[in-house]
């Protein structure tokens, strides 16, 4: 995957310092869940100056470039949703939050560059769904549907665990 170390630095630079401006006007329209990942991710990330945001927001434009030039070689990628199993959330601390961000990374980065994937179940195991992403290049939506559509079609659809 193009810079994806690169891309997981500056989404939260970006997002932690657009957060963390307006954290007071935010915090209320989140659950307490979000908020604590979002105060969890402020914490680990040092807030970014005017200089390094800047910098930030150039790298972003040159990760989507490169994001679009790989996806121009590979015009449909498989991955993952999560690496590990969503495991138990109930005690969300600082080690946990990181392994969460990191078992999400390429949906992140995906989110991050702007192209677009969606995610399909392909099972349970051990009660917990799995899925797996399918990403696409920018505006070929309809490229990573038809592809959800052939995997939904060979594994059949999974109902919610409950």
């Amino acid at each position: 995957m193009p810079r994806l170390a690169d891309a997981l630095d500056c989404y939260g630079k970006l997002v932690t310092s657009e957060f963390r401006s307006s954290w007071p006007r935010i915090r209320p329209l989140l659950t307490d869940d979000s908020a604590r990942h979002m105060e969890l991710s402020m914490e680990q990330m040092p807030p970014a100056g005017l200089d390094e945001y800047l910098r930030a927001t150039a790298d972003r434009h040159a990760i989507v470039r490169d994001w679009a030039r790989f996806l121009a070689g590979f015009p449909l990628v498989l991955g993952p949703v999560s690496t590990e199993p969503p495991g138990d959330v109930e005690v969300l601390d600082a080690e946990r939050n990181e392994r969460i961000g990191l078992a999400i990374r390429l949906c992140t980065a995906t989110t991050f560059a702007g192209v677009p994937a969606v995610a399909v179940p392909t099972g349970v195991e051990a009660g917990v769904p799995m899925g797996v992403q399918i990403i696409g290049p920018h505006f070929r939506e309809d490229l990573c549907l038809a592809a959800a559509s052939a995997v939904e079609a060979a594994l059949g659809t999974f109902t919610p665990v409950g």
